[in-house]
């Protein structure tokens, strides 16, 4: 029996796939299963997945007859004979130890999973590659169901970046939703592991890639209310067949609902207006949150108090939601579009600043192809010399020799302001200087809408 059993449905996925399985062929955990499962590829995915099941014995290759993600993963599972069951998505990519990390710690401590963080991924410029840390909290301990009943709101909304029990999934006959298409068909599966899990742990690492950069991804799917809908109606009615019927089960399902509709819609509204479908789909998501509120699950207390004030908007004030919603999206949205612009019209940025500030902020300005950027510096001494992400690490000074009227950019959360006096200090005027204040969000950073800009 293999100890991990690892499900990757692919469907024209040809830019990415090598990088993808090489990652999974060359995990340090060795005892793996590897189910590839194509829907159907026209663009040459299959036929390297073919050649890469001629080189490797633990890889079989299958097709699926239906071009859907649920279908493809449960298709899988059907299949599957490890222990635990992983799910790696073919234009993603996962780190070395990925598989042998999260086996340890599920054979340590007995777990119906073991879930870690993962990086943000994107590749803006061929050979160059940027990943944001996205780490998951409340790591290192047990956790059950009551740990998800007992939050606001879900902490982890992601499938792949985990391995989970075979057994434990067979038990509670946990799978996906067969809806067409591959958009948002994780969060059935999602939910219905929180609520029937005895034993799980988050860890500390970092063990995936999620690539942000690819367009054809379900995340800019504009159909996103359809299919978030879709799913609530897969949840609970599974929930009903399996007869989880307590409250503290359905007021969780039904908080989760309320994100389910708003959080993506906000991000939708960052770039595009609803059509009649999507309204439609907003529409029945009111009634179904209205009634959940009847029923009390949806209780001020046990919700966040901007989350209970959307909601009541929403669902009673429906135009005064959409003028807030398209508020709050254009300004989430502008806080990263006007830094870019504003970069994008100095002649050129030196960056102060090596750390993580930095890393957020290159991939930013990166992303948006942004090509002024002449050098780092920074007052670290050991750092002098080197490079960082391709680029000269020099000491103030000296940047500042080199590039006297460049502008430089701040990246450092500690000493800011000590900073922009060692360069007023050095004869850089302060019109040529500021402070990298934004979000370090990898989601944020790594937004394809700002690439035109």
């Amino acid at each position: 029996m293999p100890r991990v059993s690892v499900i990757m449905p692919s469907l024209n996925v040809a830019a990415y796939i090598r990088e993808c399985v090489e990652s999974v062929i060359s995990q340090t955990l060795e005892d793996l299963e590897i189910l590839c499962i194509d829907a159907g590829s026209t663009d040459g995915t299959y036929e390297i997945l073919k050649e890469y099941a001629r080189r490797d014995s633990r890889i079989r290759l299958y097709e699926s007859e239906k071009k859907s993600y649920g279908y493809q993963i449960n298709l899988g599972m059907d299949m599957a004979r490890g222990e635990y069951i992983g799910i790696v998505e073919t234009d993603d990519c996962i780190q070395p130890d990925m598989y042998q990390t999260l086996y340890r710690a599920a054979e340590e401590n007995s777990l119906d999973y073991a879930k870690a963080g993962f990086y943000t991924m994107v590749t803006p410029y061929e050979g160059e590659e940027h990943l944001l840390e996205k780490p998951l909290g409340d790591t290192g301990r047990v956790i059950s169901s009551r740990y998800f009943m007992d939050r606001e709101r879900s902490p982890d909304i992601y499938i792949w970046n985990g391995i989970y029990s075979r057994r434990f999934l067979k038990e509670f006959r946990i799978r996906l939703n067969e809806s067409p298409g591959a958009a948002f068909q994780d969060c059935g599966f999602r939910y219905l592991t929180d609520m029937n899990l005895r034993r799980g742990m988050f860890l500390d690492d970092l063990v995936y890639r999620y690539r942000r950069d690819n367009g054809a991804s379900s995340t800019y799917n504009p159909r996103f209310a359809q299919f978030n809908l879709g799913e609530c109606r897969y949840i609970r009615r599974k929930m009903e067949e399996e007869g989880i019927t307590d409250r503290a089960r359905r007021a969780f399902m039904a908080r989760e609902t309320v994100m389910m509709a708003l959080s993506p819609y906000t991000t939708f509204r960052k770039h595009s207006l609803p059509d009649e479908a999507v309204l439609s789909a907003l529409d029945e998501f009111r009634r179904i949150i209205a009634g959940d509120r009847e029923r009390g699950l949806l209780r001020q207390e046990e919700m966040e108090t901007e989350q209970w004030i959307e909601m009541r908007l929403f669902t009673e004030k429906p135009e005064v939601y959409e003028e807030y919603v398209a508020v709050k999206a254009k300004a989430r949205c502008d806080v990263y579009r006007k830094f870019v612009a504003r970069m994008a019209g100095k002649g050129q940025i030196v960056v102060f600043g090596t750390g993580k500030a930095a890393k957020f902020a290159l991939c930013l300005m990166r992303m948006n192809r942004l090509d002024n950027i002449a050098a780092f510096c920074d007052n670290d001494r050991e750092k002098w010399g080197g490079t960082y992400k391709g680029y000269e690490v020099l000491p103030p000074r000296e940047a500042v020799r080199r590039y006297p009227q460049a502008h430089y950019l701040i990246a450092n959360r500690t000493c800011p302001e000590v900073i922009a006096g060692q360069l007023e200090d050095s004869g850089i005027g302060r019109e040529n200087i500021s402070v990298y204040k934004l979000p370090l969000s990898p989601f944020g950073s790594t937004d394809l809408f700002m690439r035109g800009l």
